[in-house]
């Protein structure tokens, strides 16, 4: 499954369901809800219910992707996919400094 689908997913579930699609009303929904699923998967790591932290992550996912949603929509963001993409090559042009044990961060103007 690619972002994408899961973007595409989200957006047509939430109309389905007539959970509101103004700006402000969907960020609100889309944080908070992303914020209690983050606690559930640190509760279930704290727990250590392995059965469940698949699942809690994948809400997170789809979360996040209603958060990128909002941004596409009334923001004129850059898709999602292509902003991961950028990003894992960010990621991956730094490089690991053992001794501190930490990435050192290469410059770059979209990346913090």
């Amino acid at each position: 499954m690619k972002i994408k689908d899961i973007q595409k997913w989200e957006e047509s579930f939430t109309k389905q369901k007539g959970i509101p699609q103004g700006e402000e009303r969907a960020f609100k929904i889309a944080l908070c809800k992303l914020m209690e699923e983050v606690g559930e998967v640190a509760e279930a790591i704290l727990e250590e219910n392995w059965d469940e932290i698949l699942a809690e992550v994948s809400d997170v996912i789809i979360f996040a992707c209603k958060i990128a949603n909002v941004a596409e929509k009334f923001h004129v963001s850059d898709e999602l996919s292509k902003v991961l993409r950028r990003k894992i090559k960010y990621v991956e042009s730094k490089t690991y400094n053992k001794s501190k044990e930490k990435f050192n961060k290469p410059f770059s103007k979209e990346f913090k």
